[in-house]
């Protein structure tokens, strides 16, 4: 309890949903939901910003995020978050459609970025959380989310989520870091 109040003292706490454009499925593929969690991370470290919880669901994610200052305000974590994700998976779109594998040939042959598709819908939902109920109730949402829409059974199955860093589960491919509460 001790460690919430830490942070609050620190201002709000956001739950973030963020949607795809047109609820595109972009995160079924296995690949995108595992660069997203590399993005994330990228960003956390590079933003310095308190990270205490995520999903990411086929058309969209959450995430349980405090700015820690005003330099890297939500907007602008935002803005970079989705932008560099963006940017990326239409190279790597790109690429695939030219038969090349990795991100990296896209430098060595150039990118017409004119011919990029939008990956996200315009700006992002944040509710602002001020006590531990809605904190521990948003968190619980979260990652209760992948069962609500069918996709496992319960939440430790679900591998694109922050349940596994508060239960104690073994992830199989990345651990994201997050700030516990």
């Amino acid at each position: 309890m001790g460690k919430i109040h830490h942070y609050l003292e620190k201002g709000a706490m956001h739950f973030v949903t963020n949607v795809t454009y047109k609820r595109k499925d972009i995160f079924h593929n296995i690949s995108s939901c595992r660069f997203m969690l590399m993005c994330l991370g990228y960003h956390r470290y590079m933003m310095d910003f308190n990270l205490f919880g995520y999903v990411i669901m086929p058309d969209h994610f959450h995430l349980l995020i405090q700015p820690t200052s005003d330099k890297n305000n939500l907007s602008k974590i935002m803005q970079h978050i989705k932008g560099n994700f963006a940017r990326k998976y239409n190279e790597l779109i790109d690429n695939n459609k030219k038969g090349r594998r990795h991100l990296s040939a896209v430098y060595k042959t150039g990118t017409n970025v004119s011919n990029y598709k939008p990956v996200w819908q315009e700006g992002f939902y944040d509710t602002a959380m001020r006590n531990e109920k809605q904190i521990f109730s948003w968190l619980e949402y979260m990652h209760w989310n992948p069962v609500k829409n069918g996709l496992v059974a319960h939440p430790k199955e679900y591998e694109f989520s922050s349940y596994h860093q508060y239960f104690g589960e073994k992830r199989t491919w990345i651990q994201l870091p997050i700030d516990l509460l």
